[in-house]
């Protein structure tokens, strides 16, 4: 049955017009005596009675009325449902969230109108779990994932560099690992996390077991603290860019491009079947930056 055509039996119910009808749905006035045809022709039976005065509810239509009625209230509760759930709920980490997210869904909204997300910011744990749940359809993670349920893409990756104040005596220059020694040093996160270890065991494998002076958990701050030349660190490349074009902070590749943060997005594996979800997937691959030139 067309949803139309009840929608345009209301509609002359409500009105007691077909004229007044056809102009509340910016309808033609032989439009609507179609549909109503079409579906009298379907219930079997008139379902108005004209006069001089307007138009009501036959017997067949009283009787018809609460059925179309609740056929038309279920469609439209339905339709509403589902674009709710059209809407693209997405768990990033801090770093993803304050820098490549904002201009990646920035400009997918710009060629995709109709685009609808939620966004949430979240630690790695955090955000596996999202996804493992159902709470979140796609995650932007640093950390590589493997579970059974979940698909991961890896986009390019962020080289992690030296950063440091360009008042600091290493802004010249790296001297080399051997003259770290007790250099205070400004860390992202705890030791749990895992770009932290990522962080940690690099030193190590240069026998380098820095001072930490400050733990913080973001990005932003630790920027904050190494411009103040209160220690150095190491950071993401794409996090601090504009720090280095502006000379507010010096980075140095100490790992000559072996050290890298990955970069991945992830979501469940049922998820490939959804077109719209992997169009977006697509685009995100297609527009994701390349690493910085040297």
């Amino acid at each position: 049955m067309d949803l139309g055509n009840l929608e345009v039996f209301l509609a002359i119910h409500q009105h007691g017009s077909i004229n007044q009808a056809a102009q509340s749905l910016y309808l033609a006035q032989s439009t609507v005596t179609h549909r109503l045809q079409q579906l009298e022709k379907h219930v079997g039976g008139p379902l108005f009675i004209r006069s001089k005065s307007g138009v009501s509810l036959s017997s067949l239509g009283r009787r018809f009325y609460p059925v179309a009625s609740a056929m038309l209230e279920q469609w439209q509760m339905f339709h509403k449902q589902n674009q709710l759930e059209e809407t693209l709920s997405i768990v990033a980490g801090k770093a993803f969230a304050s820098y490549e997210l904002p201009r990646l869904l920035g400009a997918y909204s710009r060629s995709h109108p109709a685009f609808t997300c939620y966004v949430r910011s979240t630690l790695y744990e955090e955000s596996v779990h999202a996804l493992l749940t159902g709470s979140a359809d796609i995650a932007f993670l640093g950390h590589e994932v493997y579970h059974p349920q979940l698909a991961q893409i890896f986009l390019p990756a962020d080289r992690i560099l030296l950063a440091v104040s360009p008042k600091h005596p290493w802004a010249a220059e790296f001297p080399g690992f051997q003259a770290w020694g007790n250099q205070p040093t400004i860390a992202f996160s705890n030791k749990t996390a895992p770009y932290r270890q990522r962080v940690d065991r690099f030193l190590a494998e240069h026998g380098v077991y820095p001072r930490v002076m400050m733990e913080l958990d973001s990005f932003r701050a630790v920027k904050q603290m190494v411009m103040q030349n209160l220690g150095v660190t190491l950071l993401p490349e794409r996090t601090f860019l504009q720090e280095r074009e502006t000379g507010s902070l010096v980075a140095h590749d100490i790992a000559e491009g072996t050290l890298t943060r990955p970069t991945l997005i992830s979501y469940p594996h049922h998820k490939t079947n959804d077109p719209r979800f992997m169009q977006f997937v697509d685009w995100i691959i297609a527009h994701y930056p390349q690493p910085a030139a040297t």
